[in-house]
């Protein structure tokens, strides 16, 4: 008589929201949701624009999830997306795969978007791969950020066993129809965090991007900011015109030297979420 695993329950979700503007404002234009994937709309601080928070309902990812979820601000519009809350990687199955995460951005001309998910928790064993593609048009400005926690410290978890592969790519309009890659990045974390690659005792990084026509003024903002940052290694430069920060340290100063830098960056607080 033989036996085999019983066959595990996987999520493959997905979310599309889109803002144009209409009348003067920047309006919902399409909204798309599959399970577990999905996007509340809050209402805005006074004077900021709409505000789009994008959640899972599963309450986190493990191996076998596929997520997905495209944002697109169209001609003139402004808008803010985040996430609920941070984002849980869970161990992944002994013998099982990865989960894979796809963002897909596009801002068109004269448009603003600021997307500031919460950081990802990858736990002990767990096994991501992400990949978040943002195509800009001439006009149009993003601001972005994304963190990664490698391991509960809090829990007393160290990530020494498991898999991070996580990517960014930001296009420009040429003459492919698909744009112009102007910066791509990708970190690979394999087993044990790295301590000799820069990492040192480090369990978080951050990284902040911005696109703008003009980006040298910004860059010079974020690099004044970013030297007062004295609880983490900071650092910011501009790769083919686009603003590359990084934040490195242990999660809790990160988290905080995050939320300090983006509220002085945009000159306004972070969505509620952020501080709940």
């Amino acid at each position: 008589m033989t036996t085999s695993s019983p066959r595990l329950q996987r999520a493959s979700g997905e979310s599309r929201v889109a803002f144009d503007l209409r009348d003067g404002r920047t309006r919902l234009a399409d909204l798309y949701q599959r399970d577990p994937c999905r996007v509340l709309f809050p209402e805005p601080e006074p004077g900021e624009p709409p505000l789009a928070v994008m959640l899972t309902t599963s309450g986190g990812v493990t191996d076998g999830d596929s997520l997905k979820m495209a944002i697109e601000i169209g001609p003139g519009a402004s808008a803010v997306a985040t996430t609920q809350a941070a984002e849980k990687i869970y161990r992944a199955a002994k013998g099982g795969g990865h989960c894979a995460i796809d963002v897909a951005v596009r801002v068109s001309g004269d448009a603003v978007l600021d997307w500031l998910p919460q950081e990802t928790i990858v736990f002990e064993g767990a096994r991501l791969k992400r990949r978040t593609v943002a195509e800009v048009e001439p006009g149009g400005s993003l601001l972005a950020c994304e963190m990664v926690v490698l391991g509960r410290a809090a829990a007393g978890e160290r990530f020494t066993r498991g898999l991070l592969l996580d990517s960014w790519s930001v296009r420009r309009p040429g003459p492919r129809k698909s744009g112009r890659l102007v910066w791509t990045d990708t970190l690979r974390v394999e087993g044990e965090t790295p301590t000799g690659a820069g990492f040192g005792t480090a369990n978080a990084l951050a990284t902040v991007i911005g696109v703008w026509d003009e980006p040298q003024p910004r860059f010079e903002k974020a690099r004044a900011l970013l030297e007062t940052a004295a609880e983490v290694r900071a650092g910011v430069t501009l790769v083919n015109g686009v603003m590359v920060a990084r934040i490195l340290g242990e999660a809790t100063m990160v988290r905080a030297a995050v939320i300090r830098f983006l509220t002085d960056f945009r000159g306004c607080r972070l969505p509620r979420v952020w501080h709940v």
